[in-house]
């Protein structure tokens, strides 16, 4: 069976966040991409001061691995998400207190994620989902990456090599 780590939940819902406050209906494989960036920039400790110690370490490090990937090639993360939210266009959608469904694109490329996760047999992490967007090539993902002067298959190169040698769990 399938497990999604805390962490992979904890990008998941701050990109339902991203897209609800752009007034989407839907997830799309860009709000996944926001989820990513903006991620790395929480103090896991602050906002999460009532969670079980080992969880918090968990999640902790799986965000630390996240940032040694991302970080490396994104050195100013905050540009890079203003960027992809000022092309992302803003839905008709109303805000609305349910849960968003993930588009096709979106589940497909948690599905990338999943099978990742089983080969190096470990939870989904948000490493694994970071590696599945870059595989997917989306387009707005592809564009705030080149404004930043990323190399898509360099950056693909090291986040894979970063995930080959992380822990198995």
């Amino acid at each position: 069976m399938i497990r999604h780590s805390k962490s992979l939940l904890l990008v998941w819902r701050i990109a339902e966040l991203e897209s609800s406050n752009l007034k989407q209906d839907t997830i799309k494989p860009a709000h996944l991409f926001l989820g990513i960036l903006k991620v790395v920039e929480i103090n896991i400790s602050k906002v999460f001061d009532n969670l079980k110690q080992n969880d918090l370490e968990e999640i902790k490090r799986d965000i630390a691995d996240l940032k040694g990937c991302v970080g490396e090639y994104i050195p100013d993360l905050t540009y890079a998400r203003r960027f992809l939210r000022h092309i992302l266009p803003e839905g008709s959608g109303k805000s609305s207190s349910e849960r968003l469904r993930r588009t096709k694109t979106a589940r497909m490329v948690f599905g990338d994620a999943e099978a990742l996760a089983q080969k190096t047999r470990s939870p989904v992490l948000p490493t694994h989902l970071l590696m599945a967007l870059l595989k997917s090539e989306d387009a707005q993902t592809k564009t705030v990456l080149e404004k930043v002067h990323v190399e898509l298959d360099s950056f693909k190169k090291y986040v894979f090599s970063y995930i080959s040698k992380s822990r198995k769990l």
